[in-house]
């Protein structure tokens, strides 16, 4: 069970099964749930049906799974697999499988936090995730798997004169809104008021005020977009989300953490024990603790192009010798022989 957009967690582990030499059938939540609905009409009536609609989903995901006869199901994330479908293809002798790659598994709706202890194993790509899962939920059948990038999507691109136009720039960050991210964003801009600066991602728009307000793409990048706009960007932030409720820790590593190196982009990371155990700092990727830092690293990596070109170079080499997705999905069905042992 997973998203079918280009760029998706789920997409590429369907892809890198698929290489790996599985038959896979997807059951994607999205064309049974609304959710992507933008006007507010569409959207009530979303609201109005949304029960029924993971019904009918849970209903045909348990039936696609018997009449292939399947061996595993994987779900990625699974907001709307209700646990009593879990349970049942368990029962079945189906290995159930969830990937679950945020940091809070309490602010996603009630179906999670019900289904999680359904499965015969959880994946999360947070290492403050497993004692979360063990504490909250009870959950001992845990193990961390990192996110991972794609390997038919996130690699090093030649940009053409519309995507220049439309991407370039000294400094972007490609993520949702959050207020941790728009105070150093806001700080950045403010204080370094002749870079071009880009943010792209969803709910940025109360963010068009003061300084930042110039830098705001106004929408979301993903798939081919999501690619060029990291090429295109001299340096690539990488900001970290802040803690949630139902979690111990804020973000430590996320998807872009692999996503920026794998196209070939400088990666300026949020420093943090977990992406030092990953990449060497100065040699993969750069790294900074707070605004007056990250704005110095700035400073410091703009005027050393070729400083900064080796880095993008050696942390590409780095991602790509060990955390595609075709690697992750190793991990996982390593995961089910031992369980099949």
């Amino acid at each position: 069970m997973c998203d079918q957009w280009l760029g998706s967690n789920g997409y590429a582990g369907m892809k890198a099964l698929r290489r790996a030499g599985w038959a896979v059938q997807v059951v994607p939540e999205w064309e049974f749930v609304p959710l992507h609905w933008r006007s507010a009409e569409m959207r009530a009536l979303g609201r109005a049906i949304r029960s029924r609609a993971a019904r009918e989903f849970n209903a045909e995901l348990a039936r696609q799974a018997r009449r292939a006869g399947a061996e595993i199901l994987l779900v990625f994330k699974g907001s709307f697999v209700d646990g009593r479908t879990v349970r049942s293809l368990r029962d079945a002798g189906v290995r159930c499988y969830c990937f679950f790659p945020d940091v809070s598994f309490r602010v996603h709706g009630a179906y999670i936090p019900a289904a999680l202890p359904e499965y015969d194993w959880v994946f999360t790509s947070k290492s403050f995730g497993v004692p979360d899962l063990h504490e909250q939920l009870g959950v001992t059948h845990a193990s961390v798997l990192l996110h991972g990038y794609d390997a038919d999507l996130h690699r090093p691109v030649e940009l053409n004169a519309t995507d220049i136009a439309r991407y370039a720039c000294d400094v972007s960050f490609i993520g949702t809104w959050s207020p941790k991210k728009e105070a150093l964003l806001s700080e950045l801009c403010t204080r370094r008021p002749a870079l071009a600066v880009r943010v792209w991602g969803e709910q940025w728009g109360a963010a068009r005020r003061g300084a930042l307000a110039r830098a705001i793409g106004g929408h979301e990048v993903a798939g081919e977009e999501y690619v060029r706009a990291l090429v295109a960007s001299r340096i690539n932030l990488a900001i970290l989300s802040e803690q949630r409720a139902g979690a111990s820790s804020g973000d430590q590593i996320t998807s872009r953490t692999f996503h920026i190196p794998a196209c070939g982009g400088f990666m300026l990371h949020e420093r943090t024990d977990e992406v030092l155990a990953l990449f060497e700092e100065g040699r993969d990727i750069a790294c900074y603790r707070d605004a007056d830092e990250m704005i110095a690293r700035i400073d410091h990596y703009l005027a050393a192009d070729d400083e900064r070109r080796a880095i993008a170079l050696a942390g590409h080499d780095t991602v790509t010798a060990a955390h595609s997705w075709d690697h992750r999905v190793r991990e996982i069905l390593s995961r089910h022989a031992a369980s099949a042992a």
